[in-house]
Formats: C-alpha cells, structure tokens, sequence
C-alpha cells in the first residue's frame, strides 16, 4: 500500500515523535501562532486522549494566514532541532534514531509540500477552549521541562 501524503506510525513510536516535536517546539517558539502550533501537537497525547487515538492531517493544525509561511518555517526548524536532539536529555529515555528519524524526515516532506490551509481551524480550536486553557492563559510552561503545556499539562511528564 502506498501512503502518499501519509506519514503511518506505530503507537510507540508517535509518542516519541511528539515528545521530540514538543520539546524542540518548545525551546525555539517565539511567536503566539509558534506556540500555538507547539499547543496543538502537545495536545495530541495519547496518554489522556488513548493510544490508537492520535492522528492529524495538516490542514487541521491552528494555522494562520497572515503567519503561514513563517510558521511553516518554525515548524522545519523545530523538526530539524528534534533531529538535531535538542533537549533530549530531558527525556527519561533515548529515542531510536534509526525508526525516529525518517518519520522527522517525511513530516518535513509533507509541511514543505503542504500549501493550503483549511479555513477556520484556528479559530475553530480557540473557540472550544475556555480561559483557563493555556492557550488562552498566556502559554505556561512545565517547570521540570521547560515545555509549553496543554489542557493536559505537560506533555512529557504524562509520557
């Protein structure tokens, strides 16, 4: 079967993906829409949503139009950190490289080639969040690691 525009990943093995995502994300985001898009991926943890249940299509993702491109920029940089093992040490386990590393790869291929975001997303996302969340409530960190929480607190934490 051919995955063109897929990226297929075990249970195990989206969990260090994120974990990778969230932390580099998490050190380089400067902007709002940065750390919203560091929000959202750390929103997908499967420890509180369910293994299995974890799956997103770009289009999907709190994109904006006015910061598109910078934001898939940010987005590149981050995977590229992520290989680059940027805080991994904050991980309580080594990731292998060898599975990891060509689903970084192919995630670059697809935000490369990803050109049209779906209209509303963003908006859609903010309005199902209350004042509480950390979207909305100035994007609070972890304090052991450093990363920018979710409504389920921190990602690496729950993992």
């Amino acid at each position: 079967m051919n995955f063109i525009g897929d990226l297929p990943m075990s249970n195990g093995l989206t969990g260090v993906f994120l974990d990778v995502l969230v932390l580099s994300g998490s050190a380089l985001a400067r902007t709002d829409s940065e750390r919203r898009l560091v929000v959202w991926l750390a929103e997908k943890d499967q420890s509180r949503m369910g293994y299995g249940a974890i799956g997103f299509d770009l289009t999907e993702m709190p994109w904006a139009l006015a910061t598109f491109e910078a934001d898939k920029n940010f987005l590149l940089q981050a995977v590229a950190a992520a290989r680059d093992r940027l805080n991994w040490e904050k991980l309580d386990y080594r990731p292998d490289e060898e599975m990891l590393y060509p689903c970084l790869d192919r995630f670059s291929q697809l935000i490369s080639g990803f050109s049209q975001i779906q209209p509303g997303a963003l908006e859609e996302w903010l309005a199902e969040s209350d004042a509480s969340d950390p979207v909305m409530s100035g994007f609070p960190r972890c304090p052991k690691h450093q990363t920018l929480l979710s409504v389920f607190g921190c990602h690496i934490c729950n993992n």
